[in-house]
């Protein structure tokens, strides 16, 4: 089997290809460099998705699945073009290639986020939720886009076994999104009077929940979460953190005071969800797929370790949990 992914130099691709390079020949593409510290179990490419390079990748490959793990977030301080050709025309012209390669198996990456952090959000939200993030903050236009482009060539094209897969906050020693960015600095903003409920997924369950959806194939979308919810208040003390108390009419300028203190780009839409708890239903993705958590969300948070004590290894879904 020969294996495309996408976002190739991120510790979650790392994972999954590290994990099934045993029996898949695994090529990796990502606009950036494969880290130094690492190593990719496979050919790495360096090529934006929407390039015509991309076209050249799969010229000379055949695929039978293709992983697109390689979503450009809001925090990692690119501009809203560019997210939006890497994000939205290179996904199109991903599944442009999907289908006209003859690829049989496509697992696209989304995110929780696609539903917004709003008030009138039900207790769970399951897949068929309304997706409000793109009403409130145009930073998650983008993300919102990537996951309609995909669930349309889900049911557009049947052909290609399609799974969409909408994980919440992923942690995780090797992970460098925000809120694990947040939570390893050791100081976290709390908005005075709120204190949501959050779910959090291991890197190893993500991982563990993508080989899943590739190994069995089953075409839909999903929502996958890890052990349980948990007060965000208890997050930041279980990962060692300290709280940075936030008046609720939070302003742009505090906003940038939180960057420059945490040092960490801070996107504002992530301030509605320390407001409002935006909680999932993936009792789907366990049923069809039979997942299962193995992680303890505490154990995963303590794992965050304070900025000081990180090791930087390669990441390994085989170490022990």
């Amino acid at each position: 089997m020969k294996v495309l992914i996408t976002g190739a130099s991120g510790a979650i691709s790392r994972l999954v290809a590290s994990a099934i390079s045993p029996k898949a020949e695994v090529i990796g593409v990502d606009p950036r460099a494969a880290p130094s510290s690492s190593h990719f179990p496979g050919e790495f490419i360096v090529a934006d998705y929407h390039s015509r390079k991309l076209d050249d990748v799969f010229r000379k490959h055949r695929f039978d699945a293709v992983l697109h793990l390689g979503r450009i977030r809001e925090s990692q301080k690119y501009s809203p073009q560019y997210r939006f050709q890497m994000n939205v025309i290179g996904t199109q012209k991903l599944l442009d290639l999907c289908l006209s390669g003859g690829v049989k198996n496509l697992i696209v990456l989304s995110t929780y986020h696609v539903y917004g952090a709003h008030r009138l959000n039900s207790l769970h939200l399951n897949e068929e939720a309304p997706l409000r993030a793109s009403q409130s903050f145009p930073e998650l236009a983008d993300a919102v886009e990537l996951d309609h482009s995909a669930t349309n060539f889900m049911w557009k094209h049947r052909d290609v076994r399609t799974t969409i897969l909408r994980p919440v906050n992923i942690i995780g020693k090797h992970v460098r999104n925000t809120i694990c960015s947040l939570l390893r600095s050791g100081v976290c903003p709390k908005i005075v009077g709120f204190d949501p409920l959050m779910q959090f997924i291991d890197e190893k369950d993500l991982a563990r929940a993508l080989i899943l959806a590739l190994d069995q194939s089953k075409p839909g979308v999903f929502n996958v979460g890890g052990e349980g919810v948990i007060a965000y208040s208890h997050a930041i003390r279980h990962a060692q953190a300290v709280t940075i108390p936030i008046p609720p009419m939070i302003s742009a300028g505090l906003v940038r005071l939180l960057t420059d203190i945490s040092k960490i780009n801070f996107p504002p839409y992530l301030m509605d969800y320390f407001k409002y708890p935006t909680i999932v239903n993936d009792d789907a993705f366990r049923a069809v797929f039979g997942y299962q958590p193995k992680v303890k969300t505490l154990q995963s948070l303590r794992n965050l370790g304070p900025l000081s004590e990180r090791q930087i290894e390669s990441p390994s879904i085989d170490e022990s949990v």
